[in-house]
């Protein structure tokens, strides 16, 4: 027996038609609700307006089966579609699907194709309609060992069999949980209920591939524009590595109605950093990202000033990770660092004694709140009911409010010394190890430094700073635990709290990041950690979305009570100087967070600028909320 699966996760079973798009575009309806080819507008990219900007990073390959390179994956959402998509509130709408069952056991996925999306080669010559097929076939070869996808673990953690099928201990593909039905109907099997599995399906490693020319190419497909096919907004018309990379909209594109930019360049130079506002001013670029050597200059400018605006925060979290399984120097008293962090008193003392707010100043000097992060999570990762997660249960409190309290450190503290004395040797040396990756993280420790040592005094802690070149940071400090506490990142993989978890889970690939579950203080009288319960009773709700994110709000809460860890601060942000409206494009799964889209985005005539854009963004998160609401 079929249902559809819960409101949150819903999209409309309703055939998603052309009609129903924004642009103006003349179409006309056949009798069975499709738009008829011979009747429909076409677009001409060269009567649109163009999209230009610079880059120093190059895409190794076009083999969007095989690489997880975030550069390449920005292309593909452009060249190609997926069963399902992102609108520009990160609200999840049907692309190649056109509608969709889930089984009562929320295991088997159906997926039901539109009828009129087709194969183009990069001249927009149609070499044949999509099929089901053509997403089996994708599958196929990402879970052959012999290709070496980066994708592989993506696919066989999510579908029944995959798993063994790749280590080779069976060997009919058949049995693998992913099938085509008839020529436009694809299922899914599942090893478990993910209730995040849809989203899943916007990953370009389930992008479909016609397995006939996949074939024919063999080890070249991907290697330049000629040796893929194209299903999406976009052909690449040039494809020169060190030289550019050109995309051109597909006059023929089913969805043409929501392109409203012709031709996209990217122009390769290798110093773009240093040249890009050069460019900008002289119009040669209409989009660029402004170097923190150039802000001041700009943003007191008051003519720059307007066309400049901030940039998108990213989908990683940090956090300051302490560290329960010390592994340094023996002069730095390992010890006695791992007896102070398992006393509670202690960690709040930490948690309440860092002012978060004057250590971003260090890499966000004009507008700090907005990196600002008071829980694990971040902001706007998935809501429910219109309610964000962050919001939900013991996490509004947090959310809304300051864990840096001098008056609640300075208890916390003379508390913790009381309870440590004569177990360990004060002050307690904390090691503070960092990658020399990016010039301000020095300034940042130095900030942290100072500022707790001199509130919390040197008499209960002594900060003692190391930094590392990059090269082999993770390997030889982070994977050890050689630190005490240390600022690490996070993001999730996927939609949903519990791909935030991974660094606090002993389960996970990442569970040595802190070793959060050997908290003496935080284990069950089964000597299991009370953290890990809640986290596997929220994984275990997969029917009820809400409740789900209220059980992780619940763990999450508790992390934070217990001063696990301290929530810092979410990457990305500065500023960008650009002629793209920032609240037109799709986005991905991540919403504007992930991944900003140029399918969908549209150019404004001129940049939008710091006096316009708090009322910009204003008016996005109202209708938002609306869109959320419903």
């Amino acid at each position: 027996m079929r249902k559809a699966l819960a409101a949150v996760l819903a999209f409309s079973l309703v055939v998603f038609s052309l009609t129903g798009c924004t642009g103006g575009q003349k179409a006309a309806e056949t009798t069975d609700g499709k738009v008829s080819e011979e009747t429909k507008e076409k677009k001409d990219p060269a009567d649109m307006p163009e999209y230009s900007t610079v880059y120093t990073a190059e895409i190794d390959t076009l083999n969007y089966l095989k690489t997880t390179n975030s550069d390449g994956i920005a292309l593909f959402y452009s060249i190609l579609d997926g069963l399902v998509e992102f609108d520009r509130f990160g609200e999840m709408i049907p692309c190649i699907a056109s509608d969709r069952t889930v089984s009562e056991d929320q295991l088997i996925y159906t997926m039901n194709l539109r009828q009129d999306v087709k194969w183009y080669d990069w001249k927009g010559e149609e070499v044949g309609l999509v099929k089901a097929q053509d997403f089996v076939d994708g599958i196929q070869w990402i879970l052959n060992q012999d290709n070496a996808s980066s994708n592989s673990k993506t696919v066989y953690e999510s579908l029944k069999n995959a798993k063994a099928y790749y280590d080779g201990e069976i060997t009919d593909f058949a049995e693998v949980g992913v099938r085509a039905v008839d020529d436009f109907t694809v299922e899914y099997t599942l090893e478990r209920p993910i209730p995040y599995f849809l989203k899943q399906l916007s990953f370009p490693c389930f992008f479909p591939v016609n397995g006939e020319f996949l074939a024919e190419q063999g080890e070249m497909f991907g290697v330049d524009k000629d040796t893929i096919l194209y299903c999406g907004a976009y052909l690449l018309k040039s494809f020169e590595p060190q030289s550019e990379r050109v995309m051109e909209m597909n006059p023929d594109y089913w969805n043409s109605d929501i392109i409203s930019i012709g031709t996209l360049n990217y122009k390769y130079n290798a110093e773009a950093n240093s040249i890009g506002a050069e460019l900008f001013l002289r119009g040669e670029i209409n989009d660029f990202i402004l170097p923190g050597s150039i802000l001041d200059e700009w943003m007191n400018d008051p003519e720059k000033k307007e066309q400049m605006r901030p940039h998108n925060l990213t989908n990683m979290s940090y956090f300051m990770g302490l560290n329960f399984e010390p592994n340094y120097d023996a002069e730095y008293r390992p010890e006695d660092w791992k007896t102070a962090v398992n006393n509670e008193n202690f960690r709040k003392s930490l948690f309440h004694g860092m002012d978060r707010r004057a250590a971003i100043l260090t890499v966000e000097p004009y507008d700090p709140e907005s990196k600002l992060l008071n829980t694990f999570t971040r902001r706007n990762l998935v809501q429910a009911d219109g309610v964000d997660y962050t919001m939900m249960g013991g996490l509004a409190a947090y959310t809304e409010g300051d864990s840096f309290d001098k008056e609640k450190a300075l208890e916390y503290k003379e508390k913790a010394m009381e309870e440590l004395e004569g177990k360990v040797q004060f002050p307690i040396m904390i090691v503070m190890p960092f990658s020399t990756a990016k010039v301000d993280t020095a300034n940042r420790m130095q900030v942290i430094e100072q500022q707790m040592e001199g509130l919390l005094g040197t008499d209960s802690i002594d900060i003692i700073i190391e930094s590392y070149p990059s090269t082999g940071f993770t390997k030889q400090v982070r994977n050890p635990g050689s630190f005490s506490m240390m600022e690490l990142g996070w993001g999730p993989d996927y939609a949903d709290p519990l791909g935030m978890m991974n660094p606090v889970h002993s389960g996970s690939s990442a569970k040595n990041y802190t070793r959060v579950y050997l908290a003496e203080d935080l284990l069950d009288s089964d000597g299991t950690s009370k953290f890990e319960k809640m986290l596997d009773t929220a994984a275990a709700e997969t029917k009820d979305l809400r409740k789900r994110y209220e059980l992780f709000a619940e763990a999450e809460t508790f992390l934070l009570d217990e001063a696990v860890l301290i929530p810092f601060y979410t990457s990305g942000g500065g500023y960008r100087a650009s002629y793209l409206d920032p609240f037109s494009g799709y986005t991905s799964q991540m919403g504007r967070n992930g991944a900003i889209k140029l399918k969908g985005a549209r150019l404004l005539d001129k940049p939008m600028g710091m006096s316009e854009y708090p009322e910009a963004l204003e008016q996005y998160e109202k209708d938002r909320a609306k869109a959320l609401a419903k």
